[in-house]
C-alpha cells in the first residue's frame, strides 16, 4: 500500500533530512592556503600560519607528542587552547620534558614508555627542552582556535574548514618575523593567501 505524502511517518522524514542539510550548511567552511617565504629558508621547519580571534567555544582534544631517536616528534605540534598533550618516551633512555615559555611546565624525567601529560589552558607558543639532552628542541603552538597549519619542505600550507567571515591571518616562526593580513573566508571556496617573514 502506497503512503500518502503527507503522512505523519514522511512528515517526520522531511523535517529529519531538511535539519540535517541545514545544520551542514553552517557548518560548511572555506579553506585558507598559500606559501610562506621563509628568508633565511634554514628556518622554514619552524614556521605555523593560523588565524587570529575566531568566535566559537571548541570541544577539548587530545593529542600525542613522541620522543623517540632523541627528538621531539612531531617538531611542532599544533593544539588548540584546552587541548591536553600526552607525552611518550619511546627512547631507551630518560627525557626531562618542560618549557620556560608563558607560564611554563617541568613535567620532570621519565623513562622509556612513560607517559606524562599537560593541559594548554593559554594561547601561545611553547618550546619544548629537555634537561637531559640539551639538544633536543620542538614547539607546541596553542591556538585560540584550531585553525592553523605548519608549513610543508616547500613553504606550503593549507586551513580547512574555517568559518565564514572576516579574520587575520598572522604567521609565527621561531626565529623570524612577518606581517599579519586580513582574509575573508567565503562557504565552500578556497582563497589563496601568500606571506613572507624574514628578519
Amino acid at each position: 500500500m502506497n503512503r500518502h505524502p503527507s503522512s505523519p511517518g514522511l512528515r517526520l522524514l522531511a523535517a529529519g533530512l531538511a535539519l540535517t542539510l541545514g545544520s551542514m550548511a553552517r557548518a560548511e567552511g572555506g579553506t585558507i592556503s598559500g606559501t610562506v617565504d621563509v628568508q633565511p629558508a634554514k628556518y622554514l621547519e619552524e614556521t605555523v600560519v593560523y588565524v587570529k580571534s575566531v568566535p566559537g567555544a571548541y570541544k577539548p582534544a587530545e593529542h600525542t607528542l613522541d620522543q623517540k631517536g632523541m627528538t621531539f616528534t612531531p617538531h611542532i605540534l599544533l593544539v588548540t587552547q584546552g587541548d591536553t598533550v600526552k607525552f611518550l618516551n619511546h627512547d631507551t633512555v630518560a627525557h626531562n620534558v618542560y618549557s620556560p615559555d608563558n607560564e611554563g611546565f617541568n613535567l620532570g624525567t621519565f623513562k622509556e614508555n612513560e607517559v606524562r601529560t599537560h593541559s594548554f589552558a593559554k594561547p601561545g607558543v611553547y618550546t619544548q627542552l629537555c634537561s637531559i639532552h640539551p639538544e633536543m628542541l620542538g614547539y607546541v603552538f596553542v591556538g585560540q582556535n584550531p585553525f592553523a597549519a605548519a608549513v610543508d619542505k616547500k613553504g606550503k600550507y593549507v586551513i580547512k574548514n574555517v568559518p565564514p567571515g572576516n579574520y587575520q591571518l598572522a604567521v609565527w616562526n621561531s626565529k623570524l618575523k612577518g606581517p599579519e593580513k586580513p582574509v575573508t573566508v567565503t562557504a565552500g571556496k578556497t582563497v589563496e593567501e601568500n606571506l613572507t617573514v624574514k628578519r
